[in-house]
C-alpha cells in the first residue's frame, strides 16, 4: 500500500520533515507535556504516526540526505563549545558504564537463547542481536554473514532494532522524570538544566533563549563545520581504501570519530575563535531533531508482523536486561542517571543516537564521551557476537 505523499515528491516530504522538527521544538518549549518527554521523542513518534497512517512514505531520498549529510554536519556544530578536561574525565567513567550495559545485553541474549534453544538458527539470531545492541547495524550485518543467515533474517533483525530503539529512547527519556529515579540516582546535568529555567518558562525554552547572532557568525559556523566534515570524510575514505589493520579502520575509518577528534583539537587550540561563533549550537540542535524525525520515519509498524516472534523476543529481552543490569550496578556505584541512560543508548542504538540523545537533552559535556563509547561498541560488537552465537549453536 502506497502513502498519500509519494517517495518521489521530495519537496513535500521535506516540508513535512521540517514542520515535524519545528513542531517538536515548539511542543517542548511551550507545553508542559512536551517539556517532560522532550523534542527528540516528540519528533520520533510524530514521524512514526505519519508513516504508519500512510501520509508519508517509509523510505525516501530525504531520509538518506538527513543521515548521510545533515547528521554528520551537526556534530561539529555542537562541539564548538566543548570542554576538553570534562571530556577526558567523563569518557573513562562512561566507558565503564558502557561495558556494564554490554553485559546486560549479553545476559538478555543468553536468557532468550536458552528459551528458544531448539529453534533453528537461534545461534545466528543471537549473534546478530548481540552485535546490533553492543555495536550497531554494521555488526549485525557482519554477524549475519559470519553465521550464513538468510537475507530475510538479517533484514528482520535490522527492522526490529530500529523499531524498538524508538521505544527504548522513550523509556529512557521518561524515566528521567520519575520521582523514585531522581531519588535513587544523582542527576547533575538535569539539575543544571532546571536551575537555568527562568520563572514560568520550561527548561528547554530557558536554555534556548534568544541570543545576539550575526550573519557573519552563522556563515563562519557553517563554513567551519563543512570544512571539518569534508576533511574527515576524505581521511576516512583514504583509511578504508588501505590495507590498514581492523582496529585502525574501525577508529580512523569512522567519520564520527575523526571529525570529533579534529573538532576537539581545533577548539582546544583556538578557543577564542570558537567562542565567537554564536548560533552554531542552535543550527546543530535543529539538525539533530531532523535526524530523530528520520528515525521515526523508518519505524514501519506493519513490518512487525513479518519479523517473527523469536527476533522480537530477543530484542525485548536485551532491552530489559540492558536497562535493569545497568540501573542496579549504577545504584551500587552511584552513577548519574544521565550517564546510565547514555550508556544504555550507546549499546542499544550506537554512537549517533547516543550523541543525538545527549545533545537533545542539553547534556553537551557528555556528547563526545557518548560518541567514543559508542564507537567502542563497533570494535567489540563482532567479538561478543561470535562468542554468544557459537555458545548457542
Amino acid at each position: 500500500m502506497t502513502s498519500f505523499i509519494q517517495s518521489d515528491q521530495v519537496w513535500l516530504i521535506w516540508a513535512v520533515v521540517i514542520s515535524l522538527g519545528a513542531f517538536a521544538i515548539l511542543a517542548e518549549q511551550k507545553f508542559k507535556w512536551g517539556g517532560k518527554i522532550g523534542s527528540a521523542i516528540i519528533a520520533i513518534f510524530s514521524a512514526l504516526i505519519l508513516v504508519n497512517v500512510r501520509l508519508i512514505p517509509v523510505s525516501s531520498e530525504v531520509y538518506t540526505v538527513i543521515n548521510s549529510y545533515i547528521l554528520p554536519l551537526s556534530i561539529p556544530l555542537l562541539l564548538f563549545q566543548c570542554d576538553l578536561r570534562r571530556i577526558i574525565r567523563d569518557s573513562g567513567k562512561l566507558a565503564v558504564i558502557f561495558f556494564v550495559a554490554a553485559v546486560g545485553t549479553l545476559i538478555g541474549v543468553a536468557v532468550c537463547g536458552l528459551m528458544f534453544k531448539d529453534v533453528q538458527g537461534v545461534g545466528g539470531i543471537a549473534a546478530m542481536t548481540t552485535g546490533a545492541h553492543i555495536g550497531g547495524t554494521v555488526n549485525l550485518v557482519a554477524m549475519g554473514q559470519t553465521f550464513n543467515m538468510e537475507a530475510n533474517y538479517v533484514n528482520a533483525c535490522a527492522i526490529a532494532a530500529n523499531l524498538f530503539l524508538a521505544f527504548y529512547m522513550l523509556m529512557l527519556s521518561s524515566a528521567a522524570n520519575l520521582k523514585f529515579v531522581r531519588k535513587m540516582y544523582p542527576h547533575p546535568y538535569i539539575d543544571e538544566m532546571e536551575r537555568a529555567a527562568d520563572g514560568g518558562r520550561s527548561m528547554a525554552e530557558s536554555y534556548w533563549k534568544p541570543k545576539n547572532i550575526s550573519l557573519l557568525s552563522i556563515a563562519l559556523s557553517l563554513a567551519t563545520t563543512f570544512v571539518i566534515t569534508g576533511v574527515s570524510q576524505t581521511i576516512c575514505t583514504f583509511v578504508n581504501a588501505t590495507e590498514a589493520p581492523f582496529i585502525v579502520k574501525q577508529l580512523l575509518g569512522s567519520i564520527y570519530l575523526v571529525m570529533t577528534l579534529i573538532t576537539v583539537t581545533l577548539v582546544t587550540l583556538f578557543p577564542k575563535y570558537f567562542e565567537k561563533l554564536q548560533g552554531a549550537e542552535e543550527l546543530g540542535n535543529f539538525a539533530i531533531i531532523l535526524f530523530f524525525v528520520g528515525l521515526g520515519c523508518a519505524a514501519n509498524l506493519a513490518e512487525l508482523a513479518q519479523i517473527g516472534v523469536v527476533v522480537i523476543a530477543f530484542i525485548i529481552c536485551i532491552m530489559i536486561f540492558n536497562f535493569l543490569v545497568t540501573m542496579v550496578i549504577g545504584k551500587i556505584f552511584k552513577w548519574s542517571y544521565e550517564e546510565i541512560s547514555l550508556a544504555c543508548n550507546a549499546t542499544f542504538g550506537g554512537p549517533t543516537t547516543a550523541a543525538a540523545f545527549a545533545i537533545n537533552k542539553g547534556w553537551h559535556e557528555l556528547v563526545v564521551p557518548s560518541i567514543l563509547v559508542g564507537l567502542l561498541g563497533y570494535i567489540i560488537g563482532n567479538y561478543f557476537g561470535v562468542l554468544i552465537g557459537n555458545l548457542l549453536m
